[in-house]
């Protein structure tokens, strides 16, 4: 499970007779995976004592862990102190989790000895590994008998010194001296009195920006509390005997901790984040300001953050491209570079994959600069009408959003300073047709680069394994330096493994099996024979970092549970049964287990409906007490309830009490924000939920606590084929990624359970052959994805002569057209700069590139355009809809006075579509009306589909912006969903977005036209507001500013139309052009108005 950087650190600590260095990681990975699996199996029943055999591994590990750790104590100016000192550490936490600790237990330090979880905290700082010292010190747990104050203070001040709470440490009191009755114990007291004084001088150093000399007012060197403190342990008495031998005065434990603490102090500071130097172009003292605030929640930079920042990262103009593995600290250095183009006054274009990530990194980067005056906002949309916008200095959103934002509003890029983009594999095309994702990703990268030239780029992915070509390219684009950083080292690490049965048991089963096809004429086997398929799993786990070998000695094979669980069967088309594993059941079976024993467990599933499926069967599992609900959580409960018409709509029930008895929840593309928010709120807390059922969009860079990961299947079904399909190997590893957290459990353990039965006979040393395939896939590092250009193929495709496809039509249709002379300069200077033209360069084949561009842009020019128009044509070629479209939306909208209300414009919207349909495909992306409507759906023609479509569509839309509930939603659907209202959730999540946009463009267009011809514009309030009015769900401008202007995270939809409801007739009069701002003026008066005729 060890990293190669880690195992050679490994491998290079003291050689000690009988120890085999190179095995080292391997045994440390072993014991590791032995007594998490036993946990497990225990399903957390407490023993006193261990197992024999975990009782001989823990031994050993002891062994292991007292050689080196005297090393370090005893030698520790040698190089391979930090070695050591790891070495040491890792076999205490082995210890650690295999020991139990009763209720009420204590840290000690005494004149004899210290608690391991203090010594192995100690020794992670020593080995620079500040996370897992942070992991650990939190089983350092302080006395409250005032009559040990003073080991009190010491022990916390060590505990928050190890979990970056530096301040806490310089701010910590230091204790009076006690004196007991025997005299030594003060002198104990004493000696651990200095050290802290020591640490606390520690902790004041790290918060500085430099040592300054004593006379103005610097520190006094930790090391000199250290050392006195060690000179005054050990002293030696002449011959009080009388015999002429010398007698010493000894007091181990004060002298064992100082050494560790003179060990810790030499490099400690060095790696002070305070300590950065200030980059360029930024001003002093604000830089201090930032870090100051950073430090105090992370004081610490990692090796990979230092490499990082002497290679100039933080300078201006300098961009990279990080495929750091997962966990690996690419946020902080993210927040770094961010910190500087806030305080360059740039603005920062931050892009995530998922609304969950933009959710999460938004709250990040808040907390991160909550003391300051930026605006950080999760997506312009939360703040903002459909208006001009100025962006906000930092602005998190996807991928699509900010495609849409260019489209609409490119002048808003101007001031930007830095892009980041999260998860940039993204880029990388998909073998799903219908999906725009990564096409969408590269317009959107492409396109920034062009209106804002001068900001940097940081491209961020643990997937990504081509980081020199990535760079490169990037470096390309910008036309400066961009830094390639792919360092292979992660503060975590997982044990990885795949669930397995016993040969014999497997062979009985499948002749168990055959024997009872011949008895019943069912097509499926009945449940009298699939009751009878048992078998007990077991894990079969590799020792190395990746699964690189088949080596047996490579692998170890442990019990999962000590009891049988069902497998279940399959049908082939010749009619006979064989066996399947039953994955998601497997999957319930152990995380229940697993949360008996107090593990965080995620559970990655391959769809919402095998999401819910699982949690359901888990709450027969689960036999913990209920989680009581915090006071945020019951406002998140309270707004997704209202939403949807009623708390028993939602995916989890809450009692009167505000408890929570599933045990689990679910974690998938359905769940309404707030539903989202909470699920991951019990999850992440350390006495909530113990097991999320997730489906794939977890993976992408979301940071949970999971100590145990299981992977629900390696195949997924694939409609368009019909069967299964294995998933890629980004997919997986990405998934088993999310085992282990920098600073929460920087061990873990991933489990697959394969798509089909794997057997294993110990024996013989044989398994199935399936195992050869994930073993293809584990046998890469995280970095396994070589990510290309999705619009290679599509070039090809058009240079061919074979773009009547839609995803080529798409593309082609977002490109600009030609420029006013008729050239192709902006589309050449478009496509020139994508990865499939630097690739084309890099093998020098520039002639590929030119014949592509010509079809392109003869492709383009096929496309209508309006000559005494241009500004038609900008628009279409940045949204995608087509000339004439847009000319018939924009005549339909003419004179904008007319529109006195939302209903007349959307009816006109939608008049435009009934005229024919096919249109609702040009302003809707087809696989969110496909996936709304079905597998029958997607048969039908395009004109089938837009008949059937769009009436239902509309319905829909009327509902959602009268402010009805999503129950009334699903009402409006054909033989609708009365439990969860999945196609209510689906409309709203996936489906008003792309109307928002649709109901946007006639005030897009109004503005192009009058920004052509140099006019003032005068668009009515009903037009500019009226793509925020469909994304808010609200049918007046009046209705939105009470929408906007109420608390939009603690009042819901629902709730905010039934405030309106109460408030429209005390709205003020106002005009029919008036600005947003001066109808949210009339939503304030109305509501004082009200508030003072209504008592």
């Amino acid at each position: 499970m060890f990293d190669p950087i880690t195992s050679a650190i490994i491998a290079s600590a003291p050689a000690l007779s009988g120890l085999d260095l190179d095995d080292l990681p391997k045994r440390l990975t072993q014991a590791f995976s032995e007594i998490v699996a036993a946990r497990i199996e225990l399903r957390g029943r407490k023993r006193d004592e261990p197992a024999e055999a975990l009782l001989q591994t823990i031994r050993e590990m002891q062994r292991l862990a007292s050689a080196h750790e005297s090393y370090v104590a005893l030698l520790p100016d040698r190089d391979n102190r930090s070695a050591a000192a790891f070495v040491a550490a890792s076999a205490h936490q082995v210890c650690l989790l295999g020991t139990y600790k009763p209720d009420g237990y204590v840290s000690y330090l005494d004149g004899a000895s210290l608690s391991a979880e203090v010594c192995a905290s100690l020794l992670f700082l020593i080995a620079e590994a500040h996370a897992d010292a942070a992991e650990c010190a939190k089983r350092i747990s302080a006395p409250t008998d005032p009559e040990r104050a003073v080991e009190a203070a010491l022990l916390n001040a060590i505990r928050w010194l190890c979990l970056g709470r530096v301040h806490l440490v310089a701010a910590i009191t230091v204790p009076e001296l006690p004196i007991y009755a025997e005299s030594s114990d003060t002198a104990v007291s004493a000696l651990y009195l200095e050290l802290l004084r020591g640490i606390k001088n520690l902790a004041l150093r790290i918060q500085r920006r430099t040592d300054l000399p004593l006379e103005v007012g610097g520190i006094e060197p930790s090391a000199n509390f250290f050392n006195r403190v060690k000179q005054l342990s050990i002293g030696q008495l002449d011959d009080i005997f009388g015999t002429g031998d010398p007698v010493f005065s000894l007091f181990p434990g004060p002298l064992h901790l100082a050494n560790l603490l003179l060990a810790v102090d030499r490099d400690l500071v060095g790696s002070a984040l305070s300590r950065i130097p200030t980059p360029d172009q930024v001003p002093d003292q604000d830089w201090w300001r930032i870090v100051k605030r950073m430090s105090g929640g992370r004081p610490f930079l990692w090796r990979n953050h230092m490499a990082a920042i002497d290679s100039g990262y933080l300078n201006k103009g300098v961009s990279a491209a990080i495929s750091f593995p997962t966990g690996g600290g690419k946020s902080t250095l993210s927040e770094l570079k961010i910190a500087t183009a806030l305080l360059r006054e740039e603005k920062v274009m931050f892009l995530a994959p998922t609304h969950a990530l933009v959710d999460q990194t938004a709250r990040s980067l808040q907390k991160t600069f909550k003391t300051f005056d930026f605006e950080i906002f999760g997506d312009v949309a939360d703040d903002s009408s459909d208006e001009l916008i100025e962006l906000p200095e930092a602005i998190v959103t996807t991928p699509e959003r900010c495609l849409m934002l260019l489209t609409t509003q490119p002048e808003a890029f101007k001031d930007l300073g830095l892009v980041v983009f999260d998860e940039c594999h993204l880029l990388h095309p998909r073998d799903v047709e219908k999906s725009r994702r990564s096409v969408d990703a590269m317009l959107a990268l492409l396109n920034l680069s062009l209106v804002a030239p001068n900001a940097d780029l940081l491209l961020l992915s643990a997937m990504m394994k081509n980081t020199d070509e990535i760079a490169n390219w990037v470096g390309d684009l910008t036309g400066r330096n961009c830094l390639a950083l792919n360092l292979a080292w992660k503060p975590t690490r997982q044990v990885r493994g795949t669930v397995v049965y016993a040969a014999r048991r497997i062979n009985e089963l499948n002749e168990a099996l055959t024997e009872a096809r011949g008895k019943y004429p069912n097509k499926d086997a009945p449940k009298a024979v699939t009751d009878t398929l048992t078998a007990r799993p077991f894990g079969f786990f590799g020792l190395l970092q990746t699964w690189a070998t088949q080596d047996r000695r490579d692998y170890a094979l442990l019990p999962l549970l000590s009891e049988e669980h069902a497998l279940s069967t399959g049908t082939t088309k010749r009619k006979t049964w064989y066996l399947t594993p039953n994955g998601n059941h497997t999957s319930a079976v152990i995380a229940a287990a697993a949360a008996e024993a107090d593990l965080k467990t995620l559970v990655f599933v391959q769809s919402v409906v095998f999401a819910e499926s699982a949690v359901k069967e888990f709450r027969a599992l689960d036999s913990r007490d209920p989680v009581t609900l915090n006071e945020a959580e019951l406002d998140l409960y309270r707004i997704a309830s209202e939403e949807m018409g009623g708390a028993g709509f939602c995916y989890i029930s809450v009692d009167e009490h505000g408890k929570y008895s599933g045990g689990a929840a679910g974690h998938h593309s359905l769940l309404l924000r707030e539903e989202r928010l909470l699920h991951e709120s019990l999850f992440r807390r350390a006495d909530g939920i113990k097991v999320l059922f997730a489906t794939s969009t977890l993976a992408q860079g979301m940071n949970l606590p999971s100590e145990l990961v299981i992977i629900a299947g390696d195949s997924r079904f694939d409609p368009e084929k019909e069967k299964m399909a294995q998933l890629e190997a980004h997919e997986l590893l990405n998934a088993a990624g999310r085992a282990g957290r920098a600073g929460e459990n920087s061990q873990g353990m991933v489990l697959v359970v394969p798509s089909k039965v794997v057997e294993f006979d110990e024996e013989k040393g044989l398994i199935n052959a399936h195992w050869m395939t994930l073993q293809s896939i584990f046998s890469q590092s995280d970095q396994c994805l070589e990510i290309d250009d999705p619009t290679t193929v599509l070039l090809d495709r058009i240079q061919a002569g074979t773009w009547g496809d839609a995803m080529s039509t798409y593309f082609v249709s977002r490109l600009p057209p030609a420029d006013e002379d008729g050239s192709d300069g902006t589309l050449r200077s478009v496509l020139n700069k994508s990865l499939a033209a630097f690739k084309a360069r890099q093998r020098g084949d520039e002639q590929w590139m030119e014949d592509r561009i010509s079809a392109v842009f003869s492709a383009r020019n096929q496309i209508p355009v309006a000559a005494e128009d241009g500004w038609l044509d900008r628009v279409s070629g940045l949204t995608g809809v087509g000339i004439e479209s847009l000319r018939q939306i924009a005549a339909a909208f003419e004179p904008v006075e007319t529109f006195e209300s939302t209903d007349a414009a959307i009816a006109t919207l939608l008049k435009w579509l009934m005229a024919d349909p096919r249109r609702l495909f040009e302003v809707m992306r087809p696989e969110n009306v496909d996936d709304f409507f079905g597998v029958a759906f997607g048969k039908l023609s395009i004109e089938e589909k837009a008949g059937y479509a769009l009436p239902i569509i509309w319905d829909c839309l009327d509902a959602w912006m009268s402010g009805a509930p999503l129950k009334d939603i699903e009402a409006k659907y054909p033989n609708g969903d009365s439990g969860r209202c999945k196609h209510a959730r689906h409309f709203v999540l996936r489906m008003v977005p792309d109307l928002a946009f649709f109901a946007g463009l006639p005030a897009r267009l109004s503005a192009a036209r009058h920004s052509d011809k140099g006019d003032e514009e005068a668009l009515s309030i009903v037009l500019s507001t009226l793509g925020a009015a469909v994304r808010e769900g609200c049918d007046s401008p009046e209705a939105l500013a009470v929408r906007i202007t109420s608390a939009r995270r603690t009042t819901s939809r629902v709730a905010a139309r039934a405030e309106f409801d109460l408030l429209k007739a005390y709205f003020p009069a106002g005009s029919w052009n008036e600005t947003f701002e001066k109808t949210q003026e009339r939503a304030r008066n109305a509501k004082l108005i009200r508030a003072f005729v209504v008592p």
